[in-house]
């Protein structure tokens, strides 16, 4: 498989750290964006502060995909939130080969699609109700992508690299048919990639700090280091990482260690911001379907109490429904 032609669709931190890194390895990169976003975009290109190097590139950008034409490789860097808005409007990107490569949190909609254990098969309302996204998608041509990269906004518009650059693949069935050469255009990127012998546990094993470090983050409006810092934040932490990873056992997939016996981040990784706390900084939509109700729906299928995250959820539907208004 040659792979040239790319194009990220919705390039926010982490997509536009791709956008970036992808066009100073040689690719001929597009972003499929939304329409106020085009002509700052186009005129301004994307600056990422990486460690000693500013970087600057400027992808072709627009807001339809009929006018960037078909490509190698589609990359979907959206939030779960747009997830369901953006699925139908892709099909002029792709050719009958073209993979799409989902950079995800929480649980995907994909993830029972050719799951081998409990819940084979299954639909998640949370995250797919009446099949508005899977039926916009040949999951064959489908990748998950599970990444651990700290990427944030500076005041003035750049983005900033503060920590991380590790990507795990995996088709939902977990063939790993042409994953490699789509590793490699990652790899060439600079970004440490592996194929995974499961995406399904990659997913879930991040989802442990999804579930606990985000949400608390976007609650509270508060860095890693300071929730690291309160005692009773931390047990609250732990207590959903605990719940998540009983989820996970259920599953008949690996829970990982008790998170109280982790050893803590270094120093750039506590103080940095958690996506869903940009989020609500930046006034956006918060992910807190594939995060949290994702989980308490799974949890609720196989009979796994999941209060914490229960009250968690609930606390934090009615916190962004709250900013929503007052920006409204």
């Amino acid at each position: 498989m040659t792979i040239s032609r790319i194009c990220i669709v919705g390039p926010g931190a982490i997509g536009g750290m791709m956008a970036v890194k992808m066009i100073k390895a040689g690719f001929d990169v597009s972003a499929l964006v939304r329409p106020a976003r085009v002509e700052a975009m186009g005129a301004a290109g994307i600056t990422l502060h990486d460690g000693d190097d500013i970087l600057h590139a400027t992808p072709k950008v627009a807001s339809t995909a009929d006018a960037l034409g078909l490509q190698d490789l589609v990359i979907l860097t959206v939030k779960e939130t747009a997830l369901k808005d953006v699925a139908p409007s892709i099909g002029p990107l792709l050719d009958v080969n073209t993979p799409v490569v989902q950079i995800m949190n929480g649980i995907p909609w994909w993830f029972f699609e050719a799951f081998d254990g409990p819940l084979q098969g299954t639909q998640l309302d949370s995250v797919d109700r009446d099949g508005c996204v899977s039926r916009h998608f040949d999951v064959n041509r489908y990748i998950g992508g599970v990444i651990n990269c700290g990427v944030s906004w500076r005041d003035d518009g750049a983005l900033s690299h503060d920590h991380s650059n590790q990507l795990y693949l995996g088709r939902p069935d977990n063939n790993r048919d042409g994953t490699e050469d789509i590793a490699s255009v990652f790899r060439s990127a600079g970004y440490n990639t592996d194929i995974a012998e499961s995406i399904h546990q990659q997913v879930m094993s991040k989802l442990l700090a999804n579930i606990s470090f985000n949400p608390v983050s976007a609650l509270t409006m508060a860095t890693i280091d300071r929730l690291l810092d309160d005692e009773l934040v931390s047990d609250t932490l732990i207590g959903l990482m605990n719940e998540g990873r009983a989820v996970t056992k259920a599953l008949g997939l690996d829970p990982g260690p008790d998170p109280a016996a982790r050893p803590k981040g270094g120093a750039k990784l506590k103080a940095s911001k958690t996506s869903m706390l940009q989020d609500m900084e930046r006034g956006k939509p918060i992910e807190i379907d594939s995060i949290l109700a994702s989980v308490i729906e799974v949890a609720g299928l196989l009979d796994v109490p999941v209060p914490l995250a229960r009250t968690v959820y609930g606390l934090l539907r009615v916190r962004q429904q709250t900013a929503l208004a007052v920006r409204a």
